[in-house]
């Protein structure tokens, strides 16, 4: 009895010493992995150029340079995307149990090619038909103009911006700029600039 009352005490006494006590497990810190590689086109192995490589979970990411060279850091298990006008879009999982703190990756892209109806282009009989056919243009407005393309890096971390807020803003940026008079892209797209060619045009003619 006194053998049974001796180890109820020394087992109700560890169960007290273990509430008291207890056993704390330590938040484990996402693995940060710097990831490295190539873009290549799949039919060519050609250097991808300008491909935009971003994470999922934050869209922040950079651009593959000239050689399809491109470098950034991201979590253990984040999901790379791959996008790039003509290629299709393709992804990269960074393995979650990973021990590397380094990884490289040579990434192919397959091609996607779009079909379109065919264009006959032909030339004018002479060069006074040209001048009356330009004389007759009725110019489209600014709602023509639709050219975007994704912000440049704003953050700390000098990574490019992929989300959608971030593609708007560049698209109402370049919009204004074509509004006022596009002036990096010199008078083509000036519409004094057209306005003083017709009037050159009309004296001509008379």
């Amino acid at each position: 009895m006194k053998y049974f009352l001796s180890v109820l005490i020394l087992v109700v006494a560890s169960i007290c010493a273990l509430g008291q006590n207890p056993v704390v497990t330590p938040i484990q810190q996402p693995k940060v992995v710097q990831v490295s590689g190539v873009v290549l086109a799949s039919d060519s192995l050609y250097p991808a150029q300008f491909v935009g490589i971003y994470r999922s979970r934050d869209y922040r990411g950079t651009f593959s340079d000239l050689s399809g060279y491109f470098t950034l850091p991201v979590l253990a298990g984040d999901t790379l995307h791959f996008r790039c006008i003509g290629l299709r879009e393709s992804i990269f999982v960074i393995p979650a149990e990973t021990k590397e703190t380094a990884l490289s990756l040579v990434q192919l892209m397959e091609p996607d090619t779009s079909t379109l109806p065919t264009v006959y282009i032909l030339p004018y009989p002479a060069p006074h038909k040209l001048r009356q056919e330009i004389l007759a243009l009725d110019l489209p407005g600014d709602n023509f103009y639709a050219f975007r393309r994704g912000n440049s890096a704003s953050l700390s971390d000098d990574l490019a911006d992929f989300s959608d807020a971030a593609y708007e803003n560049a698209s109402s940026t370049l919009d204004a700029r074509y509004n006022n008079g596009f002036k990096s892209g010199g008078n083509l797209l000036s519409q004094a600039a057209w306005s003083q060619f017709m009037k050159t045009m009309k004296r001509k003619k008379r």
